[in-house]
């Protein structure tokens, strides 16, 4: 067979495996998430090998991740999303759509297996690579919270709205991780929101191929983004963080 022929033939068969790229499909949603996910080591091989130094320095001040900060952010994030989405449904009669499906396993399987490295791996670049990259240049922290915000933006394929509300979740993570010294924070409600979102998805209670948002969900979620970023803003100088923050 020759090559021009081999080539279409080939993607054929990876259009009929992955659809059109519907993240409502398990097999789908899978690629893209650990396509997302594939960001994480090249962050970290890439400030080993071009900034020689040690990728620790992307998770934090400490050169480490902060383990026991980032599982008290995701429980906090957990709470809140949780209950937005439960009390969301409530409003808008959304228990109706609950189903179980033989998609319901396997994208709960995804949201405790792979959203968290895409979570985490979104985390690393954009508020790891990017925001030091760009503090690197321009001193006040401004810059590195809020320019990285534009191109994270932009990687998401929503509405207005929808735009708004990552604009926001972008700030917010890029405010916080400066304030507390490390991408726990953000990592944290990242990982919820997104391991939700495809739980729930999974329950047939969200809609896991929209683009379009909602101004209840909009106001819903710029609610849990700014509570928690009020909960969370200080947690790094709690007596426990404040040893692990001065070692070299």
């Amino acid at each position: 067979m020759l090559l021009g022929e081999a080539v279409p033939d080939l993607q054929g068969r990876i259009d009929d495996v992955l659809g059109d790229g519907d993240p409502s499909d398990p097999l789908a949603a899978t690629y893209l998430l650990l396509a997302v996910a594939l960001m994480l080591p090249a962050a970290l091989l890439a400030v080993r090998l071009a900034g020689r130094r040690s990728p620790g320095t992307l998770s934090s001040v400490t050169g480490r991740l902060r383990w026991p900060l980032l599982v008290r952010c995701l429980g906090a994030a957990l709470v809140l999303m949780l209950s937005a989405m439960l009390v969301m449904l409530t409003v808008e009669d959304g228990w109706s759509d609950a189903a179980v499906t033989d998609r319901t396993l396997p994208f709960l399987a995804l949201a405790v297996l792979v959203v968290p490295l895409q979570a985490a791996a979104e985390e690393y670049v954009f508020r790891g690579v990017l925001m030091q990259t760009v503090g690197a240049w321009l001193r006040h922290p401004a810059f590195a919270i809020v320019l990285p915000v534009a191109l994270f933006t932009l990687g998401h394929d929503y509405d207005v709205l929808g735009l708004i509300d990552v604009t926001a979740f972008g700030l917010a993570a890029g405010w916080l991780t400066w304030r507390t010294g490390g991408l726990e924070a953000a990592i944290g409600l990242h990982v919820a929101t997104n391991a939700l979102i495809f739980a729930f998805g999974g329950l047939g209670l969200v809609d896991l191929a929209a683009t379009d948002g909602t101004p209840g969900g909009l106001v819903a979620s710029l609610a849990v983004t700014g509570l928690f970023t009020w909960l969370v803003r200080d947690w790094a100088d709690a007596p426990s963080y404040v040893s692990a923050q001065r070692q070299p």
